[in-house]
């Protein structure tokens, strides 16, 4: 197996976690190579520091790229940052095309603006430039600000509503690139995290964590470093988004709990080994395989009867949970959900079932009936990665939503599909026989 050679374009500061200071180690300790082309050097980085010195590196630019030529030289992928001259979009726009073959993936990373403000050393002109190089990547990692430049549009702060920021992702689309992540979106005071889109498959999602108060330089370089670093290792792109989630709060936290000088950047190193181990983890995420034969059917029912005592004994009268299993998940009710057109499909990792979900296309849009997730197993993207899969049948089926029932106290469980970007549409009470009764919040996730 050949390595996988990445070539990261940024600035490189001396002292001061950014940029090529950071990206360097985050990619090579997924076990990938990391090449890199300097923009400029500086002897610390240009947040809270003073007299700092700073070298142009734009003429050296096209000499590297030329002697690559002679080389040969390709890369699996590029991954661009902070340019630091308009001069150097063309630059980076032709480095890439030289470098490039029919593999590449090219990641771009338009670092100029934040909070509303384009930054003090570029000029009016450089946000359509970075549009222009935007536009030749397969992903782009921009925040709102930065959006908002390239696009034309005015810049709103937040908090935002969901409904908003899907209507961004949906304008972003005038890009062209496959796929984009959007970093800094917060929907409530207190929060903040990432949301993406993947252009080709409809799949979306977010990931949010809690805020911690202040402005810590370098988190974008962190966060897009590692998020590069855990998708060109195989990682799907949304466990790609919340490994580097993840891994950027982490490393505001250390900074914080050990009082470090802010100015110096966040404490990424000590968080490597758990970055990887997310990446890992990731990588050895379950499958989904469709039962329909008689016998995986009764594996699958007595898969559920484990699943839903774990899920609901807490939450349900006595002897309510055997009888909701034998009129909804004995063999015979889901041969009978078979021949109605439900699809199962069981989790297995490491060659163990873990969890499963069923769902099925209706005139109103496919119903996500079951989805149950082992207690053990939880919290590690089965449940997300079972929501893409609906989601992206859906799509392919042309159904406009995606509806589920959830007991109104299984706060875990709607806290988790809020998350995944579905919201209340209702609520009901339904008398299922016996004396018992499912008091449900409706759900929806719009297509």
């Amino acid at each position: 197996m050949t390595q996988e050679r990445i070539l990261a374009i940024h600035d490189i500061s001396c002292v001061g976690r950014c940029s090529l200071t950071v990206a360097l180690p985050i990619i090579s300790a997924t076990g990938i190579e990391c090449s890199v082309l300097p923009t400029a050097v500086l002897s610390t980085h240009t947040g809270g520091f003073t007299g700092f010195t700073y070298r142009d590196l734009t003429e050296d630019m096209i000499p590297v790229d030329e002697h690559w030529g002679t080389l040969g030289l390709k890369f699996g992928a590029v991954y661009t940052g902070f340019l630091g001259s308009f001069e150097q979009i063309d630059i980076v726009k032709r480095i890439i095309d030289d470098v490039s073959d029919e593999g590449t993936t090219v990641y771009v990373d338009p670092v100029m603006a934040d909070k509303g403000k384009l930054y003090t050393i570029f000029g009016p002109d450089f946000p359509a430039g970075m549009r222009k190089l935007c536009e030749k990547a397969d992903v782009i990692i921009p925040n709102l600000t930065e959006l908002a430049f390239m696009m034309g549009t005015e810049y709103v702060e937040g908090p935002y509503t969901r409904e908003y920021i899907s209507q961004v992702l949906e304008d972003a689309r005038c890009f062209g690139t496959k796929r984009i992540v959007i970093t800094g979106v917060s929907y409530e005071a207190g929060t903040i995290g990432a949301v993406y889109m993947d252009y080709e498959t409809g799949e979306t999602g977010e990931y949010m964590t809690s805020e911690i108060p202040g402005y810590f330089h370098g988190t974008g370089d962190v966060f897009g470093s590692a998020f590069v670093g855990a998708a060109e290792s195989g990682v799907p792109l949304g466990e790609a988004v919340r490994i580097a989630v993840r891994y950027t709060y982490g490393s505001i936290e250390r900074t914080v709990r050990d009082g470090t000088d802010i100015r110096y950047g966040v404490n990424f190193e000590e968080g490597i080994r758990d970055y990887i181990a997310d990446i890992d983890a990731a990588l050895r995420a379950p499958v989904f395989l469709a039962v329909t034969s008689p016998m995986g059917l009764a594996g699958l029912s007595w898969l559920a009867s484990t699943l839903w005592h774990q899920a609901y004994d807490d939450l349900l009268p006595e002897g309510q949970v055997d009888y909701m299993l034998g009129k909804y998940q004995s063999l015979q009710a889901l041969m009978e959900q078979l021949s109605q057109g439900y699809v199962h499909l069981v989790a297995v990792s490491q060659g163990r079932q873990v969890g499963y979900v069923s769902y099925v296309h209706r005139e109103d849009g496919t119903f996500l009936s079951k989805l149950y997730v082992d207690e053990n197993h939880r919290r590690t993207g089965i449940a997300r990665r079972a929501v893409a899969a609906v989601v992206s049948e859906a799509r392919a089926h042309g159904s406009r939503r995606v509806h589920l029932t959830v007991n109104k106290d299984n706060r875990g469980a709607i806290d988790a599909y809020i998350r995944l970007g579905f919201r209340e549409c209702g609520r009901g009470v339904t008398d299922i026989g016996s004396g018992y009764v499912m008091d449900d919040i409706y759900m929806e996730l719009i297509l």
